[in-house]
């Protein structure tokens, strides 16, 4: 998205491109608008993991399956491969959608 309306600035008023406070104030709005939805999404998650102690003992369960070296950080190709999490996560949005 920066990268098009990185595109889209123009010095000169007539061409109708964005301007830079145009660009910062739309950078402004997509990181505002992207941290709090992930944060309410991780919140709810850690609720309800919290409050369902055998849903968080399975995931404890399938991370300690896949997560073989315990040095290593784990990515994002790690995390996809992680079915039951993902499935936490979508009954989380499906229970409680952020929007």
């Amino acid at each position: 998205m920066l990268d098009l309306m990185l595109a889209a600035e123009s010095p000169d008023k007539e061409d109708k491109k964005l301007s830079d406070g145009e660009i910062v104030a739309n950078c402004t709005i997509f990181l505002l608008a992207g941290y709090e939805t992930s944060a309410t999404t991780l919140a709810v998650v850690c609720h309800y993991l919290a409050t369902n102690t055998d849903v968080q003992k399975k995931l404890q369960e399938e991370i300690d399956s896949f997560w073989e070296n315990e040095n290593a950080l784990p990515n994002y190709e790690y995390m996809r491969e992680l079915p039951y999490l993902d499935m936490i996560i979508c009954e989380a949005l499906r229970l409680c959608p952020p929007g």
